[in-house]
């Protein structure tokens, strides 16, 4: 038989190390520990024990299985010659004598390969590892989780759930840990594939899709499936075509999307649209120094989550809290552009699941107000045409900024908030000389692309909802996952 490299996996640090301690493993080996476990049959060797662990660690794991299928016997007084491998105790801080210690012979099955006997003695070992809370050993990781959980079964008893034992065992070790870690992501992925845990299987799929350059350079790579490599290379491509297109549409905000055939609007309304799109790229070249990025790939994450986290300003500054898309509970319509409508179309076109709130709050005076404001404006013509204009510019903004939600302080300081208050003025003095636009169109015809432009960037940033760190990697997670698992399609 070849020499096999076992590696030692450190899930904590992140590190591998090569790993020789089958006759006496120092990590297993306690100075207070009363159960020492032979890995052969009694009376077949003069070795000595490999493990020195405390019984009542086993006892706390339900390990009553073992006890039945391996010999077990109790020896009395035994003193403390054995020669310790280090100091490390479980209980109290310091060694102490042994009145009664247990022996546990644990030897391969017979009639296997000298290989086979190997691994099984391996996994023997990453049992007790699992037990007192030490890292795995093996050849493979993925290899190595599978076999720890089948040895679970074997040997531990009663009212337990080995399954979700072992993810918590897995979590302490920090094996679930798949951020930036292509070992770790496609050991898991081994795992949830061979035991067809479909939660666990999509979280690994997801991350390893994000690392999919990467993954030819772990030595996990060549464990998984060659169905499970094609399902995460389909994944990958339209995940990277999604994206190019995502980052197309922001870099022009939405020039095509709300373009003549899919928005129709007047000649002023759509000056307006494009006065905002340039307010917006006016923001970014502040911002960020440039806009658009450079075309030709698609936008880093980070620039992703930056933009998010703006319109996600935007939206709650402006959000209609009680609009739905259930036309029953509509509020009488105010005329002009349907938001309803093309927002529904637009989420529709690009398979976006809608947001909760599709409706923008919108600037409305009652007739009373209209009235009494028009009598004024009738009167200050008289006078100054000067003094009407800013009336009528003093009203506008009123009612604008009565048309928003201001209670949340974080959302109303953000830079872009604050600059949108600022076109927003700007547009209601402007509106009075130049674009004519109904000042309910205006806002709604903002809305349509803060909307829009929320929507892709959260098409950019949603991870499948089985994806436990969504916010740690600098990688994509929004990849499709496949309907059916591996195992339901092989």
């Amino acid at each position: 038989m070849r020499p096999v490299r076992i590696k030692r996996w450190d899930g904590v640090t992140r590190t591998v190390s090569d790993w020789d301690g089958l006759r006496r493993d120092p990590e297993l080996w306690f100075d207070n520990g009363d159960c020492l476990v032979h890995l052969y049959a009694r009376g077949q060797s003069r070795r000595g024990p490999s493990f020195r662990v405390p019984f009542h660690a086993l006892i706390r794991k339900n390990c009553g299985s073992m006890f039945s299928l391996c010999f077990a016997h109790m020896t009395p007084t035994l003193g403390t010659n054995f020669q310790t491998s280090r100091n490390v105790s479980v209980g109290p801080s310091q060694p102490m004598p042994i009145t009664n210690a247990y022996h546990l012979f644990i030897p391969a099955p017979e009639a296997i390969s000298r290989e086979a006997a190997f691994q099984w003695h391996i996994t023997t070992r990453n049992f007790f590892a699992y037990v007192c809370g030490k890292p795995l050993v093996g050849q493979h990781l993925g290899q190595a989780l599978v076999s720890l959980q089948e040895r679970m079964y074997l040997f531990r008893s009663g009212q337990i759930n080995n399954e979700q034992d072992f993810l918590e065992y897995a979590e302490e070790q920090g094996y679930r840990d798949l951020v930036d870690c292509p070992d770790y992501s496609l050991a898991m992925l081994f795992y949830a594939e061979h035991f067809q845990c479909l939660n666990v299987w999509i979280d690994a799929f997801a991350h390893s899709v994000g690392m999919n350059n990467s993954l030819v350079l772990s030595s996990e790579f060549e464990s998984v499936s060659q169905l499970t490599k094609a399902l995460i290379t389909r994944a990958y491509l339209e995940m990277d075509i999604h994206l190019e297109r995502v980052s197309f549409a922001l870099s022009n905000f939405l020039e095509d999307d709300l373009s003549p055939t899919f928005l129709g609007l007047t000649e002023g309304s759509r000056a307006h649209l494009d006065r905002f799109r340039s307010f917006l790229r006016g923001f970014y070249v502040e911002k960020f120094g440039y806009w658009p990025p450079p075309s030709g790939s698609a936008f880093p994450k980070v620039l992703y989550k930056s933009m998010y986290f703006d319109f996600k300003n935007l939206h709650d500054y402006l959000v209609d809290l009680e609009s739905s898309a259930d036309l029953s509970s509509q509020r009488p319509a105010s005329g002009g552009i349907c938001v309803l409508q093309n927002v529904q179309a637009f989420d529709s076109r690009h398979n976006f699941i809608p947001l909760p709130h599709p409706l923008s709050l919108i600037p409305q005076c009652d007739s009373s107000n209209r009235k009494a404001q028009s009598q004024k404006a009738f009167m200050s013509m008289k006078f100054s045409s000067k003094q009407a204009r800013t009336d009528r510019y003093i009203t506008t903004r009123d009612t604008l900024i009565a048309a928003t939600n201001t209670t949340n302080a974080s959302v109303t300081r953000s830079p872009i908030v604050q600059a949108y208050m600022r076109f927003e003025r700007q547009c209601a003095l402007n509106n009075q000389r130049e674009e004519k636009v109904p000042v309910a169109d205006a806002r709604k015809i903002r809305w349509l692309l803060i909307y829009g432009i929320f929507q892709y960037l959260i098409a950019a940033l949603r991870a499948p909802k089985e994806v436990r760190d969504p916010e740690g990697p600098e990688y994509p997670l929004c990849c499709l996952v496949t309907e059916q698992p591996p195992w339901q399609t092989g």
